[in-house]
């Protein structure tokens, strides 16, 4: 975001350079960079907008590190004129779209030119210069960080209605753009028409003209959802828009809105009436506990409560007792930690000395859910499956009772947690299949369910197929898993759609086929219920204190005899010096050959070499005893397989 130097100079004087306001920035605040001229760019956080996106803002953050007195034009007292609010009312019909509608009517405006250094201000933060009035708007904002508009007020008939605009209703912009807009936008309008999309762009019915004499002020707080979501749908993305849609305080309103009343009396030596404020539901203030204790433990540091309130109080925190109270525009500040981020920074991240931590030792462990979802994730991407990972929220339509509903969703298609993998797998199926004949995801996450009026929380293991045969090679893959984990007590059951599986009586997955999506299955299964039954005990075994003796045995079998049979027959010739025994190398006759079932046996041999590991636990095996067994293997491999030596 673009700063003007010298307003910040303004609002916090002080002997110090660009440059050094620049360093000290980024060392304290937040990343700041010199454009050249009087311009600043100023990376704000988006949970900062309330009290940091402005001139005021920075300058109270530059007062602050710099050790300076802060020059709040909102200490001024104001009072309006008259203490009648003039003819207007207001009426927020669409309170989950606005949260404070304040408005002001002022009469006696002179229409004229704008004062240079306002016009300063505005064009190094890029806007352009209108009026003095729509210059005053504009000003507010980049000063105080509260977007307002001006409203010619004898075009606007009645009073102000906050609400949804109707089914395609239509409004014409200042910026003559026309737009037509759905119940989804929220619109600020009058008796007759509408006169704003609200937070984002005034609408050309009341605009302020060289004739204005009475304007409508405005100054509001809005949904920075609905404001997001309506400006980008219109392609319409303004300052006031991008603000409002990092849920500003709706108590900077009232601050935005006095400043605009000051100057608007200043320069153009209008009549304030008195502010009508609709505000429902006002902010709740936040207190915290000031924890010396944890505060200096999250820090590392040991701060006195005097040196924490010296750190707090220039930022706007009040110590009420044994308590802190937040500013209002503090939005950010959810947390004792947030507490000691603001101590920690203003002392300086420089100044505080490396400590290594101190924390509790304890004896190394397995952990077992690590160690399940390493071995489930390398067995199906082995097998040419693709891992996915899915929202963890879900609508209404696709959960069961059971499922945790959110206390502030984001829309109704994310209302609830998931309380399973299935929704969204098959989701992925669905859209993978007009590309693809085939698919294998899987996915491994949490799901969330309502237990005994708590929450809780279980490790799950979903599969997704998409193929002839799917639901065998479904089962398939689970029989695999449970057979890598050491299960093979178990069995499958079948009720109604689905195909269970059951372990000591207990469930632990199950596999359906998808309803209307051919040849397509999902299947289920919990990790955590696995690491329950299964009791793998674990023993330590030492590293082997004598040398190993390695063979290579290079076989023709026939092509229809299993690699896997013949590891096996070797493994068990003798398991006490065999240690191991690897495929190294095959060879397999072309396709052609092998159907050919005329051709002679020898020619659709297929050639295999192993490399057997010989190792005893209690000396050093001679070259005899290993020819030895080798002999006894070659003499049971080529009575049991019929295999040539080569």
């Amino acid at each position: 975001m673009r700063f003007s130097f010298s307003f910040i100079k303004k609002l916090a004087p002080g002997n110090y350079t660009k440059a050094e306001l620049v360093e000290k920035f980024n060392l304290h605040v937040f990343e700041a960079v010199d454009l050249g001229g009087d311009i600043l760019e100023i990376s704000i956080p988006p949970n900062r907008y309330s009290d940091a996106a402005s001139h005021l803002g920075i300058a109270r953050e530059t007062a602050v590190i710099m050790g300076l007195k802060l020059n709040d034009p909102l200490l001024k007292a104001f009072k309006p004129d008259l203490k009648e609010r003039g003819i207007f009312t207001v009426n927020i019909k669409d309170k989950n779209s606005c949260f404070r509608y304040m408005a002001t009517y002022v009469s006696g405006i002179k229409i004229g030119p704008t004062p240079r250094w306002m016009k300063n201000a505005l064009e190094v933060c890029g806007l352009r210069s209108i009026n003095n009035v729509v210059d005053i708007m504009n000003y507010v904002m980049l000063e105080v960080g509260q977007p307002l508009h001006a409203f010619d007020a004898d075009k606007i008939s009645g009073g102000i209605i906050v609400r949804s605009a109707k089914n395609n209703e239509q409004i014409e912009t200042i910026d003559n753009q026309n737009f037509k807009l759905s119940p989804d936008d929220p619109v600020i309008a009058d008796a007759d028409s509408l006169q704003a999309i609200a937070g984002i762009k005034g609408g050309k019915l009341a605009e302020v003209s060289l004739k204005t004499s009475h304007i409508l002020v405005e100054a509001a707080s809005f949904s920075g959802i609905n404001i997001y979501r309506s400006s980008h749908k219109l392609g319409l993305v303004t300052e006031a828009a991008s603000r409002f849609a990092h849920e500003l305080s709706p108590e900077l309103a009232e601050l935005g809105m006095k400043r605009a009343l000051q100057l608007l009396k200043e320069l153009t030596g209008a009549k304030i009436y008195s502010s009508v404020d609709v505000y429902p539901k006002k902010q709740a203030r936040k207190l915290f506990k000031l924890d010396l204790k944890k505060i200096n433990g999250i820090i590392g540091h040991h701060f006195s409560e005097k040196e924490i309130s010296k750190a707090l109080q220039p930022l706007g925190f009040k110590k009420i007792g044994t308590k802190v109270e937040i500013p209002a525009l503090r939005t950010d500040i959810s947390s004792i930690e947030d507490l000691a981020e603001e101590v920690a920074r203003i002392y300086g991240y420089n100044n505080l000395i490396p400590q290594p931590p101190t924390v509790a030792l304890g004896a190394a462990t397995q952990e077992d859910q690590i160690t399940l979802k390493d071995r489930a994730r390398s067995l199906l991407v082995s097998a040419g499956y693709s891992e996915v990972y899915n929202y963890s929220f879900l609508s209404k339509k696709e959960t069961s009772s059971s499922a945790v509903q959110l206390l502030n969703p984001i829309s109704d298609q994310f209302e609830f947690l998931r309380d399973s993998l299935k929704p969204y797998l098959i989701r992925n199926l669905e859209s993978n299949s007009r590309f693809f004949d085939k698919v294998r995801v899987f996915e491994i996450g949490k799901i969330f369910y309502i237990n005994k009026g708590e929450v809780s929380e279980k490790l799950m293991l979903g599969i997704a197929l998409l193929l002839k045969d799917s639901l065998l090679e479904s089962k398939g893959i689970i029989d695999s898993l449970l057979s890598s984990i050491g299960v093979t007590d178990y069995e499958t059951v079948e009720r109604g759609n689905s195909l269970e599986f059951i372990i000591d009586g207990r469930k632990i997955g199950d596999l359906i086929l998808v309803p209307g999506l051919k040849n397509a299955s999902v299947a289920e299964v919990s990790l955590e219920e696995l690491i329950k039954v299964t009791g793998e005990e674990r023993e330590y075994k030492p590293l082997p204190k004598f040398p190993a003796i390695t063979r290579d045995l290079s076989i023709f079998v026939p092509e229809d005899i299993r690699v896997g049979l013949i590891l096996d027959l070797i493994q068990r010739v003798n398991p006490r010096l065999i240690g191991d025994v690897d495929l190294i190398d095959i060879y397999e006759p072309p396709i052609e050959t092998l159907r050919d079932r005329s051709a002679e046996p020898e020619k659709r041999r297929k050639s295999l070499a192993f490399r057997i590991v010989f190792q005893a636990e209690d000396r050093t095996l001679t070259n005899a005893e290993v020819d030895r067994e080798m002999a006894v293997i070659n003499q049971v491999l080529i009575d049991r397989f019929d295999v040539e030596l080569r």
